[in-house]
């Protein structure tokens, strides 16, 4: 398992002071809500705090790393300690992981002082799972910590919200990310600073991109993308087809298929965002592609703002549909007959 302890988390020191003061205060509650987008640290910070909640010799605000409780934690076998998250085919949490929840905490702890259970991320329990979890959500039983994961509260049931301790985690600053990637991955900082504009302050996005070399791919993206949007429709749909592959290189896993999509999907969302600031005149440093302005240049000109703006509403719904888990032929060949539609040809 990697890093646990707080002070190796990148740019989230409010919410770790937050939670190493509540700990050091007595002050636990019941059940935290950690929200913010992902890839920024909650996960980890999640994992450090279950880490000091249960240690019996913490250092410097941080789990030991040495007694039982933390050993057991870093190998992941922790009997106080359950992680739930999605169906790798259906990508939600169920209600029988709900119930497996309940049956987990008709105990007492059995290594610490503390039972933890991580969701993660919460807002992909289903509307069943959601209300099975209001029950030991309502009536916490002595000892029971519950954190969960979430991008955005607006997506979880109120009455979830309304119980939990919320802990904001906020995109990391881009600068962060650059010096993060030249000085653990030894990275050029000119291609650093694309892929932290492109991660959209998320560190774990970044990180992706950079082991999946999608500086290399993203040219060929976007020429793909020129290609659909002013091209017959045969183009297109051919065009749609070869997108939708794009994650078999990268893995037999559906999981790590979709994954790639969602970058994708992100270098195009990237790419319109930079065509509307050159329409409107912005300066080439507020953009994520600056490697590519000439070409950007170029393919603003099938383009007006508004058309521009409906583009990122299609690209976002692309985007939505991929989390819910729909086809990705039939939302690559939507998204790209939308794209086209907003262009003036």
């Amino acid at each position: 398992m990697g890093i646990l302890s707080f002070k190796e988390i990148i740019g989230q020191e409010k919410a770790t002071v937050f939670l190493r003061q509540v700990i050091a205060n007595d002050k636990i509650a019941s059940a935290y809500l950690f929200a913010g987008i992902q890839g920024i640290g909650k996960t980890t910070t999640a994992m450090a705090f279950a880490l000091l909640l249960n240690c019996v010799d913490p250092v410097d605000g941080d789990g030991c790393g040495k007694c039982p409780s933390c050993k057991k934690i870093i190998d992941g076998n922790h009997p106080d300690l359950m992680v739930i998250e999605p169906d790798q085919e259906k990508k939600v949490i169920g209600i029988n992981q709900i119930r497996e929840i309940n049956r987990h905490l008709a105990f007492s702890p059995v290594l610490g002082q503390y039972r933890i259970t991580i969701i993660d991320p919460a807002e992909r329990m289903t509307p069943e799972a959601a209300n099975a979890f209001l029950k030991p959500l309502e009536e916490p039983a002595l000892g029971n910590v519950f954190i969960l994961n979430v991008k955005d509260p607006g997506e979880l049931l109120q009455t979830i919200v309304s119980r939990c301790q919320k802990v904001p985690f906020k995109p990391l600053p881009t600068e962060k990310i650059v010096q993060w990637l030249t000085r653990e991955r030894t990275m050029d900082r000119e291609e650093a600073k694309i892929l932290a504009r492109l991660s959209e302050g998320s560190l774990g996005k970044a990180l992706r991109m950079a082991e999946g070399d999608l500086l290399a791919d993203r040219a060929g993206w976007v020429h793909m993308l020129d290609r659909a949007i002013n091209g017959a429709p045969d183009v297109l749909l051919d065009t749609a087809q070869k997108f939708s592959d794009l994650g078999k290189k990268t893995g037999p896993g559906k999981e790590l298929k979709d994954d790639r999509m969602a970058l994708m999907l992100g270098i195009w969302k990237s790419w319109f965002r930079d065509m509307v600031l050159i329409k409107l005149g912005g300066a080439i440093d507020l953009m994520v592609n600056t490697d590519l302005v000439s070409h950007l240049r170029k393919a603003s000109l099938v383009y007006t703002v508004d058309g521009l703006m409906r583009s990122l509403a299609v690209i976002a719904r692309a985007e939505h549909d991929l989390m819910d888990n729909k086809n990705s032929l039939i939302l690559i060949e939507r998204a790209l007959f939308g794209l086209k539609g907003a262009a003036h040809l």
